[in-house]
Order: C-alpha cells, then structure tokens, then sequence
C-alpha cells in the first residue's frame, strides 16, 4: 500500500511539473490546399497564386523561409503568424519556356515542431498561344568554317488567331534570322494559319567551341508579342587538340611521367600529318604515334629522370603539321617538377 502511495505522489509531480510545458503551447501550421491547379494556362502568361495559411497552435508561429523551384517566384509571405490567425504566401508562375503539363515546388520552413517543412505545389497545363515546330530549340553541330541552316515553324493555334511576325533577331553577330509567310501548300496539315518558316543560318566565321544564344520573335499578337527561340550546339575544330593543355602536377622527375596529346583532323578528304613535336624546355622529351593515318595522332610528352628538382615548369608544346591552314598548333605544358 505504502508503495502504491508512493507511485501515486511521484506521478502526481511529474504531472504538475510537466503543467507548464503544456501551457507554454506551440504552433500549429495548416495549410488546406497545398496544391493549387491553374488548368490550362497560355505559354507566357504569368499567373499569381495565393496559399493561405493558419495557425491553430496557442503560440506565434514563425515562417523561417520560403524557397521557390524554377519558374516559380515567391512575392512575399507572413513571417509571423500569431496563435488562430491567417497568413498566407503569395507567389507567381511565370510560363515562359515551358510546355505541356508542369509542377513547381514550393517548400516552406516554419517553426512548427511536427511539421517544420511543408511542400507546395503549382500545377498547370501549358498551352502555346502561337506554337513554334517542332519545338523552341534550334541545335547546330558543324565544323569550323562551315555554313549551316536550321529551320522552324511557327503558326497560329485557336487562342492565337491570326498575327503577323514583325521582327526576329538573334543575340549572336553569328547567326542571321529570316522569316517568310508559307502558302497553303506549304503549311502543316492540321494546323491554322498563318504560318511563317523561320530559318537560321550560322556564319562560317563562327568560332570553335559551344554555341549558345537566344532568337527573339516579335509579332502582333497581344498575349504574344515577343517569342523566345533558344540556340544551342557546337562549333567544331578542323584540327581538334585534347587536351588543350597537358597538366602534370607534382610529379617525381625520376619516374619519367608522361602525358598524351591527341590530334584528330576533321576535315573530310584532307589527310595531315604531325611533322614535328618541340617542348620550348629541356626538361621534357616528345613521341610522335600515327594512330590513324592522315586522321590521328598521339603526341607523348615526356619528363627527363635528369629533371628531377626542376620545380615549376611552365612550357609551350609546339606542333608542325602538313595543314595549310593551321601549320602550326601549340599547347601549354605545366609541371611541378621534384
């Protein structure tokens, strides 16, 4: 009996102990519609959206951050929302570049202890208002000196009615954009006109290396006055070098280490040969390997033993070739000799 008393008097305390815990309370965050469907909605519209949200803890709660995904901005939020209040988060879905079904993410922080990370969600179908065939991406894939052209598509759709192009440019002193209207013979079947080719011719004196710009399409359409047209691709060399610079690091003289350069020819018809292979510094050695006759070459750079404590090098590796055009390639050689 005594011990049961006991028991009874140790519980008694941990509850009252416990008493102003509860009181002190906490927050509570509840969000009703965490995802919010905008159904179709044209490409390029921006759309505001509204989360609202409660607190139905007894204590303020504190919204710590609100991290939007891509395509998707946060205006502003209530940072604090006190005990049974309403908040809410304001945002906005910009549909710029995008296609088709979508969902941007919002996720939001708060200082509610059960639930301190609570995911959002925008939802929308995205409905060109004038599309562009077969999608807003031009890709380019050529050799150095060469001449090429893309071509698109863009017509009306039933939102769109009729329009005209009135201008398209590119942000690239490389690439020139023409646009014609299509006869009715031209167009693609299904499709309401107008319709207008857009084509995209890239200069032959474009440089070696990525391609990245932007065309912009300016029409009459009141929702679509300026049309988007992404650029990507590459400008390959006619002598290609990988890689373009040989790094040894730190290395030990003594153990000879070497690296391999190699050189492919991409001019069609044209075969060339690597005549020559000279390290301006007498610490390294070179090896000229016919991999592919008239289309590849290894060239083997090597450290002398008789190198070691040399330190820092900082050399040119020079290249002699049979090309008429480029008869001489070069490239950096750096080392940490020991």
């Amino acid at each position: 009996m005594k011990k049961i008393s006991i028991a009874l008097t140790i519980a008694a305390v941990l509850v009252l102990t416990a008493l102003p815990v509860f009181a002190q309370g906490a927050p509570k965050l509840v969000i009703a519609e965490k995802v919010i469907d905008l159904g179709e909605v044209a490409q390029g519209e921006v759309s505001k959206v509204v989360f609202e949200l409660r607190n139905e803890g007894d204590k303020t709660l504190t919204v710590r951050s609100v991290r939007p995904t891509c395509g998707c901005t946060v205006a502003e939020y209530d940072k604090e929302i006190s005990a049974g209040g309403k908040g809410s988060i304001r945002a906005t879905l910009d549909t710029a570049g995008f296609k088709g079904a979508i969902a941007k993410s919002i996720m939001v922080m708060s200082d509610d202890g059960q639930n301190p990370t609570t995911v959002l969600v925008i939802k929308a179908l995205v409905q060109p208002y004038i599309e562009i065939m077969p999608r807003a991406l031009v890709r380019f894939n050529v050799l150095q000196q060469e001449e090429a052209k893309q071509k698109v598509v863009i017509a009306a759709t039933e939102r769109s009615g009729k329009f005209k192009i009135t201008g398209a440019e590119a942000d690239s002193e490389f690439l020139e954009v023409t646009f014609r209207s299509l006869q009715e013979d031209e167009m693609i079947p299904g499709k309401p006109s107008p319709q207008y080719e857009l084509a995209v011719q890239l200069s032959s004196d474009a440089p070696v290396g990525p391609l990245s710009s932007v065309i912009t399409v300016k029409t009459s359409a009141k929702k679509a006055e300026k049309l988007e047209i992404k650029v990507f691709g590459v400008v390959r060399a006619l002598l290609r070098v990988t890689p373009p610079e040989l790094q040894f690091g730190v290395v030990e003289a003594r153990m000879a280490p070497a690296r391999n350069v190699i050189v492919v020819n991409n001019r069609p018809g044209s075969p060339i040969e690597i005549t020559k292979a000279v390290v301006n510094d007498p610490a390294f050695t070179t090896e000229i390997i016919e991999i592919e006759k008239g289309k590849r070459h290894q060239v083997t750079v090597t450290v002398k033993r008789t190198a070691a404590g040399a330190g820092i090098k900082n050399a040119i590796l020079t290249l002699t070739t049979t090309d008429a055009e480029t008869p001489e390639l070069t490239v950096p050689v750096k080392a940490n000799l020991r």
